[in-house]
């Protein structure tokens, strides 16, 4: 029941697997209680792309350049993640 193009990590499949025997549990039908698992791991990653640590700096050091060209803060963090997923991507 994974959202397409969502890749899962073991911690998480064992994070739904967890929610899953809960709601069972308490009374909730095996199926919809792994879709409120999957749900509720989704919500918790906040749905959005995951980075590494060296993207996260790569981020921020492009913010903080941006930033000194007389960016605004929340958009300079916009173009910084951006150019990182542009450079993800391939």
């Amino acid at each position: 029941m994974p959202r397409k193009g969502h890749v899962f990590s073991a911690k998480e499949h064992r994070k739904v697997e967890h929610i899953k025997e809960s709601e069972v549990k308490r009374g909730m039908s095996p199926a919809e209680a792994e879709a409120v698992g999957y749900a509720t791991v989704v919500k918790q990653s906040g749905g959005k792309h995951r980075y590494t640590a060296k993207e996260k700096r790569q981020a921020e050091h492009i913010a903080e350049s941006e930033e000194q060209r007389g960016v605004a803060p929340a958009e300079a963090k916009s173009i910084a993640y951006a150019t990182v997923n542009r450079h993800k991507a391939g």
